[in-house]
């Protein structure tokens, strides 16, 4: 069964590349497809991620821009990214040699990304995302609802259980669901679109029980206020620019009847809420097993650091500390990740890991109150606990963040009056794909 599905996968993979190649506006629609495999998880063709091939193909597609400019943000990101594969030659306990190269291929898509992208590809890559995160999502509400044979995970946690959507876990389901609700809540949609979108995201962020996209969305709601509080300080006599916020109090009204429905319907789901919430701010539980597991995985990071020489132990060593804290030193591990991403790249790469850690951090402050900005913030947050920093999604934003604050092309003379309109509507607020003027 796991062939024919596998079988089946491919054969589809195969047939909406064909089509896509073959459509009209074809760069438009790959840039959508480019989008939507950064919201997959562990799509791989020979351990290359989809991705990463998608990439390559996007590039040879003409009427792509050239955005010279960006050679600022990725000369410094490419020296960060090369230092810190180059640990696979020197650390002592390196789990997964590939990795690197896996890191390697991630960067150099999303300097594709970067080089290549204009107004409409930055859109069509939004989208793309938006779609297959709210695919997921819908997935998850189908798995509870019993519509979609599907064991449910954690029915100790959850009255109604975790569901899984399109991805291996609950973590990575509530951490989708939440770059939903944020592209949601942030692009320009119809009222009944941004009432689908939002709302299946949001049921979806809930249900799935992922503290991890919790904390994330509520740790970026924070930074993201307070860089509005900043900016506004500092330019005390700029105009106040709306975004689009068409359909949003529809959005909000949904979310709150769909809230009170299903409490009611459920009532022990309001218990389970109160109790995975108190765990986030209290002491973690002794029965806590998630809680308790990360702790002992930080705990052996911690182990690991202690000894760590300047160059690391290596990328993919952190992997060896496994689920339960064991760390793993003789042999190979089946994980290559640790779950917090700064702690697992110290590990694995020590101060040649320093660089490439700075410049996601400043990346995703400097372009705080940008779309590709917040939804990088979100996931390095996430990531914190549930490591997404090897995933194409990361990269994608990195590279959609970079764009944000560049000036950039049209695909086309022809294309030139829709989107210097599509620049006049947006403008250049926070509810932007570009970075604010100063």
């Amino acid at each position: 069964m796991e062939n024919l599905y596998l079988g089946l996968g491919s054969a589809a993979a195969i047939l909406s590349l064909v089509a896509v190649l073959t459509h009209p506006d074809r760069r438009s629609a790959l840039s959508f497809l480019l989008g939507a495999s950064a919201g997959l998880v562990g799509v791989q063709i020979f351990r290359i991620h989809a991705f990463t091939i998608l990439a390559v193909i996007w590039l040879c597609v003409p009427q792509g821009a050239g955005n010279r400019n960006s050679a600022k943000f990725l000369a410094p990101l490419g020296i960060a990214a090369v230092l810190f594969a180059s640990t696979a030659l020197l650390g002592d306990l390196v789990n997964s040699p590939t990795l690197a190269l896996q890191l390697l291929g991630l960067v150099g898509s999303a300097a594709i990304v970067v080089l290549r992208s204009s107004r409409e590809d930055a859109k069509a890559m939004l989208w793309g995302l938006l779609v297959v995160s709210t695919i997921g999502s819908a997935v998850g509400l189908l798995q509870v609802f019993k519509l979609v044979p599907s064991d449910l995970w954690h029915l100790q946690i959850s009255a109604v259980g975790r569901p899984t959507g399109i991805y291996p876990e609950p973590d990575w389901l509530g951490m989708y669901a939440g770059v939903g609700v944020i592209l949601s809540w942030r692009l320009s949609l119809p009222r009944a679109a941004k009432v689908l979108f939002s709302l299946t995201n949001f049921m979806v962020l809930v249900l799935a029980m992922a503290r991890a996209s919790w904390v994330a969305m509520v740790g970026t709601l924070l930074l993201v206020l307070c860089a509005a509080v900043v900016h506004r300080g500092t330019h005390a006599r700029a105009p106040r620019l709306k975004g689009p916020r068409k359909g949003r109090l529809a959005a909000v009204s949904a979310a709150v009847l769909a809230s009170m429905i299903a409490l009611t319907a459920v009532p022990q789901l309001q218990e389970d809420l109160v109790r995975r919430i108190s765990t986030m701010i209290g002491t973690v539980q002794e029965d806590d097993i998630s809680g308790q597991a990360r702790i002992r995985q930080n705990d052996s990071l911690m182990t690991l650091a202690d000894s760590v020489p300047v160059y690391g132990h290596g990328i993919s060593a952190a992997g060896r500390v496994g689920a339960w804290g064991q760390i793993d030193a003789v042999g190979d591990s089946q994980n290559n990740v640790a779950s917090n991403w700064i702690l697992g790249m110290w590990v694995d790469g020590a101060w040649f890991a320093i660089p490439l850690i700075t410049f996601l951090i400043a990346l995703a402050l400097i372009r705080l109150r940008t779309i590709p900005g917040q939804l990088l913030t979100f996931c390095l947050i996430s990531s914190l606990f549930s490591n997404a920093v090897f995933f194409p999604i990361t990269w994608l934003l990195v590279a959609l963040a970079i764009t944000a604050g560049q000036r950039l092309h049209n695909t086309s003379a022809a294309e030139r009056p829709a989107a210097d309109s599509l620049a006049r509507v947006a403008g250049s607020g926070p509810h932007t794909l570009e970075a604010p003027a100063a």
